[in-house]
């Protein structure tokens, strides 16, 4: 009975072998397609048949992925909309207050992850103290106008 088991594992180890060294095609991308980009090789000169304008495109793109386009002549929109300027200042300070809550709420979490790691400020990238200082910079350019209004 021993053997019979010695020779049937020894039988199934040859077979394993063999399908290893008949391997075909081994890939590291964990079998996904390679280039299943939609346009990433996609003809720009408008030649293509199947090529749509750019503005449909990017309109595509923002509804699929939640985001809405957003063009430089917000302001004009913004003059143009049939609403008095009282309700426009208004509304758009409450939206503007509703941005720096999210924002203070990130700020909240880096600080956490800052404590909760003992991190000190000696030892961030250069990269992430100017971006400190900018937006201090940033910030301080925003209360000036802020106490203006």
């Amino acid at each position: 009975m021993e053997s019979k088991l010695k020779s049937l594992v020894a039988e199934l180890m040859k077979e394993i072998e063999q399908e290893e060294l008949e391997l075909d095609e081994a890939t590291t991308t964990s079998n996904v397609d390679g280039y299943n980009t939609p346009n990433a090789f996609k003809n720009s000169d408008g030649t293509d048949e199947d090529d749509e304008p750019e503005s449909s495109y990017v309109d595509r793109i923002n509804t699929s992925t939640g985001y809405t386009r957003v063009t430089e002549n917000r302001f004009h929109q913004l003059r143009k909309e049939d609403s008095t300027p009282n309700q426009k200042i208004g509304v758009g300070l409450r939206n503007v207050r509703k941005q720096l809550s999210e924002i203070e709420k990130f700020v909240e979490w880096y600080s956490r992850i800052k404590t909760e790691n003992g991190l000190e400020k000696s030892g961030y990238w250069k990269r992430t103290n100017r971006n400190l200082n900018a937006i201090k910079e940033r910030l301080n350019k925003i209360t000036e106008k802020i106490h203006s209004l």
